[in-house]
């Protein structure tokens, strides 16, 4: 590949990754072309293969909280549930799949950099994240919502390691997106689940 492509994939990509048919757009050559110029780009360290069809350009991998949402497209997504938690120093366990909420359809993604559990909330919960270092992540409050909500909706218990929230931890918060649940059953199950997980934490 010229130094002129790889070039202008790197302005393309911009820190974020680039399917396959992306590159192929971009360059205005076949997908087959495409895949083997980035494979060709991998082997030399120029770029990473983070899945089928979704590479990322230049030397330094991602962070790995960064890619949600270009793994989930054209879903949106954000960290939340145990990873989240353990972001905010919540949790000391450290998750061994990074845990996302996204209003598509829930699925596990095994990547070069880990595997992303993806859980389901419906658009009217999509709330209660902020993004830091190019990265969509729950707030506490919001990711012991989620956790509740999920675990609701699938008739079971949320499993969470011992919890110790922060001193600014808001639990009117719970009411904001509790009302926003469309069942009225799945909201009730969801506030209890709530109370069950809240009466395990620290304070």
């Amino acid at each position: 590949m010229s130094l002129d492509r790889y070039r202008l994939l790197l302005q393309v990509a911009a820190a974020q990754p680039i399917s396959t048919s992306e590159a192929a757009a971009r360059l205005h050559v076949p997908m087959s072309s495409a895949s083997r110029l980035l494979a060709s780009l991998a082997a030399r360290g120029l770029a990473h293969r983070l899945r089928a069809g979704l590479w990322v350009m230049g030397e330094e991998l991602p962070d790995a909280l960064a890619i949600v949402s270009s793994l989930t497209a054209p879903a949106p997504a954000y960290i939340s549930f145990t990873s989240a938690l353990n972001h905010h120093g919540v949790i000391d366990q450290l998750p061994r799949k990074v845990t996302v909420a996204s209003t598509g359809r829930p699925r596990t993604i095994a990547t070069s950099l880990g595997e992303y559990l993806i859980h389901r909330v419906p658009p009217e919960l999509f709330d209660g994240w902020f993004e830091e270092r190019g990265a969509r992540i729950a707030c506490p409050e919001k990711a012991l919502f989620d956790m509740a909500y999920v675990a609701a909706a699938r008739g079971r218990q949320a499993f969470v390691p011992e919890m110790d929230l922060p001193a600014a931890f808001d639990t009117r918060l719970f009411e904001a997106w509790l009302v926003r649940v469309p069942s009225a059953r799945l909201r009730t199950l969801t506030k209890r689940e709530l109370a069950r997980l809240m009466a395990r934490a620290i304070r």
